[in-house]
């Protein structure tokens, strides 16, 4: 790694689209990416929503699943203003961020540091005890970055349902 640099990793890719169902599926049942944990995160879920500094309420549906050690993630957005309408509204369809690791570093650091490189919080939340950043890098850098910040003792979602079913190896 170069001395000035606040990525270790890269953990998740992440879709924007109109349709998570539609996307899942396709996933899925063609190219074999599964099974796909799915949950709408919405309030009382969502908390602390905040897009470019200011407190919003927005709701999206999204499905993870995973490859490896990559996390593949589509989000499908419902209500409420969010940087995923203004990407589908801007780019439609398609790569939308990079969940990207930021060790050695925490979370408010972190943002602090990208803020201070001319990536400032485009849109954040909470789901639990775990806190979510999207930065405004997309400019710079040609795709949007988030970051995360999840507690070794956090919680993990629990999704509506999977597709095309709930492992029984414990996944």
């Amino acid at each position: 790694m170069m001395p000035n640099s606040l990525i270790s990793g890269v953990h998740q890719v992440a879709l924007v689209v109109r349709d998570v169902e539609a996307t899942m599926r396709w996933y899925a049942d063609e190219i074999g990416i599964g099974p796909w944990r799915v949950a709408l995160l919405e309030p009382p879920r969502l908390t602390d929503m905040r897009v470019r500094g200011e407190p919003v309420e927005y709701s999206f549906k999204y499905a993870v699943a995973w490859t490896g050690d990559t996390m593949w993630e589509i989000i499908e957005p419902v209500d409420g203003p969010s940087i995923y309408k203004e990407f589908i509204n801007d780019h439609g369809e398609g790569v939308h961020h990079i969940l990207v690791k930021h060790e050695g570093l925490d979370f408010d650091t972190a943002l602090e540091q990208f803020a201070d490189r001319g990536c400032a919080p485009a849109m954040e939340g909470r789901i639990g005890d775990i806190r979510f950043a999207y930065l405004e890098s997309e400019g710079p850098l040609k795709t949007t970055l988030e970051i995360i910040d999840r507690p070794p003792d956090a919680e993990p979602l629990t999704p509506d349902y999977w597709y095309p079913a709930e492992p029984t190896d414990g996944v």
